[in-house]
């Protein structure tokens, strides 16, 4: 059973009031009822490429950074993934300290899924970016120097680091964690919830794989319990 990770794109035009990011634009090029007598419906689809769950490939920090395309599908399906639950409030970072009892779970790992809560916030969208819990450096370094198998890190927060924090460093947390050439990636804005009290054992993340420096993405897990249900997102 699969269940989704990752929040569905909805068109908004409209940027958005707290960064002025522009939305989701479905430009119909041909639509049945249009008046125009087509016999088949086509697309053009705007998007910004960070824009709801994505994912961030070494480029998005480093100018010799490995792009979308420098990466196979392969790199994107997870075999050993953990998920930590640790609730984080506003502005309050994760730690090497957080992270330290799952050790022994982290030791063969290849994905960190970490849910702090603060998704709860998701509709209030200026705190949810404002205000956002982010990744400390020393943790990121902790992971990377005690864990080198983890090639992704997902989480239920706007960014790995908070947005005003990034832009005033040079965006040190992101870097702490996407090195120039490795293939490594962070999925941000994830729906975790759905994964509380699940068994699972599979992440597969499902990118456009362009030559660029991230891409929205459909995430879904493969769980162990029969009783789950296939979840839409929203």
């Amino acid at each position: 059973m699969y269940i989704e990770i990752s929040y569905r794109l909805r068109e908004s035009k409209e940027a958005d009031d707290v960064l002025s990011l522009p939305g989701v634009s479905i430009k119909w090029r041909s639509k049945f009822g249009d008046g125009k007598g087509k016999s088949n419906q086509t697309s053009i689809i705007e998007i910004f490429a960070h824009h709801g769950t994505h994912i961030d490939a070494p480029s998005h920090v480093h100018e010799d950074g490995l792009l979308m395309s420098d990466f196979n599908a392969s790199d994107f399906i997870l075999d050993k993934p953990v998920f930590i639950v640790c609730p984080k409030g506003d502005g309050e970072k994760i730690t090497a300290q957080d992270l330290e009892p799952f050790r022994d779970e982290l030791e063969d790992a290849d994905c960190l899924l970490f849910y702090t809560g603060f998704s709860k916030y998701r509709n209030d969208r200026r705190r949810y970016i404002e205000n956002s819990p982010s990744f400390s450096e020393d943790s990121l370094e902790y992971l990377l120097s005690d864990f080198p198998k983890i090639r992704c890190l997902g989480m239920d927060i706007f960014s790995i680091e908070n947005i005003p924090e990034g832009r005033k460093s040079g965006w040190a947390v992101h870097k702490s964690y996407l090195k120039a050439r490795e293939k490594r990636f962070a999925i941000e804005d994830m729906k975790l919830e759905p994964l509380i009290g699940k068994k699972f054992n599979r992440v597969i993340s499902i990118p456009l794989l362009l030559d660029n420096e991230a891409c929205p993405a459909t995430v879904v897990a493969e769980v162990n319990d029969n009783c789950a249900e296939s979840e839409g997102g929203n």
